[in-house]
């Protein structure tokens, strides 16, 4: 772990030293230092970024983790004119205004997908399943069967 954070580190040095957030033209320049960052981030701490280090981006779903709560949450990071705030889930009441303090978050992972066979028994066709597109298809929710 010790190496990850010396690796963090030094990228964080050298965008200091490369990246002027004032130029249009290094917008990718930051990016560029910044998805590092997130890779080897994802390595740090199991996935979890502290909220001093980086907020989410604005209205998608993350997992929240607290000071004074032990279990993470799903919530969300909504962008207002103070700078911004967590809430859990859909609800409209701030983290904070619950009492509860957001320290870190980390990304959903992917929803579960079932394996999809590559060509459908049915029609011989490329599968749809499990969209409903195909009329042979018995997975077709609006097929007769």
């Amino acid at each position: 772990m010790k190496e990850l954070e010396k690796i963090m580190e030094e990228i964080k040095t050298e965008k200091k030293k490369h990246w002027d957030p004032a130029d249009e033209s290094d917008k990718i320049i930051g990016w560029c230092f910044d998805k590092c960052m997130d890779i080897v981030r994802k390595h740090m701490n199991d996935g979890w970024i502290p909220v001093e280090e980086k907020v989410p981006d604005s209205g998608i779903y993350i997992f929240l983790s607290f000071t004074n709560f032990t279990l993470p949450m799903i919530g969300r990071y909504e962008k207002d004119s103070d700078g911004g705030a967590f809430y859990i889930g859909d609800e409209e009441e701030t983290c904070v205004s619950q009492d509860l303090y957001v320290n870190a978050w980390r990304p959903l992972p992917d929803p579960y997908r079932p394996e999809q066979p590559e060509t459908c028994k049915y029609t011989g066709g490329s599968c749809c399943w499990p969209i409903d597109q195909c009329g042979e298809c018995p997975n077709n929710p609006g097929k007769e069967i």
